[in-house]
């Protein structure tokens, strides 16, 4: 659901890996022309994390939240936007 979802949005998925954790748990990583996105699932605290980095910064994240928040039956979600060519900005050069 979450790889369809992400390539409905519109994003390049060039290659994806997921993994079932026992006795519970899923992560799923896209690796996507834009970057990647990721996605954690915790079914026993009905809990469930999405990263999305792209480098397509007019896109609208609203349709995938609401593709998501309805392939999974999640009543709420949060979206925290983060610019990182601020970030990037702010932070001081690391000198090896």
């Amino acid at each position: 659901m979450f790889s369809r979802a992400v390539r409905e949005s519109g994003l390049t998925v060039l290659d994806e890996t997921y993994h079932a954790f026992a006795p519970h748990g899923f992560s799923c990583l896209l690796l996507l022309a834009e970057s990647h996105a990721s996605l954690h699932a915790w079914p026993e605290h009905g809990y469930i994390a999405v990263d999305l980095f792209t480098c397509n910064l007019e896109m609208d994240t609203q349709p995938l939240v609401e593709t998501l928040k309805a392939a999974f039956g999640a009543q709420t979600a949060q979206v925290m936007k983060v610019n990182r060519m601020a970030l990037a900005e702010v932070l001081e050069p690391v000198h090896a």
